[in-house]
């Protein structure tokens, strides 16, 4: 669904890009890649909360949904680039992700 080229892209622009303060702390980079998930998790459940108007006094807001939909895309792709991260090798990170799938498939009937 996503194209290879653009997750080794994104990592490695991401690994190019990093501000200097993470370039001589590795452990530090990878920290921020799976916190990374998190920020863009709660920016899916802000939209959520709007969406369905869990806070009272924010209201509900029924055209939310499509920006809470457009995070669950960045929470997805932010998840994919820090596998990425990890493996720096494209083969793996597709063929950690099909594992997933299989083992997913598996669990339902």
């Amino acid at each position: 669904m996503i194209s290879p080229s653009i997750v080794v892209k994104v990592s490695e622009w991401l690994n190019r890009e990093v501000a200097p303060e993470y370039r001589q702390q590795p452990m530090a980079q990878d920290w921020a890649r799976v916190s990374k998930i998190q920020e863009e998790l709660g920016e899916a459940t802000a939209e959520l909360i709007l969406y369905t108007g869990q806070n009272p006094r924010k209201g509900k807001h029924p055209e939310r949904k499509e920006f809470m939909l457009k995070e669950l895309g960045d929470v997805a792709l932010t998840a994919i680039f820090a596998i990425q991260h990890f493996t720096n090798e494209i083969e793996m990170t597709r063929e950690i992700l099909i594992q997933q799938q299989i083992k997913i498939e598996r669990r339902v009937p």
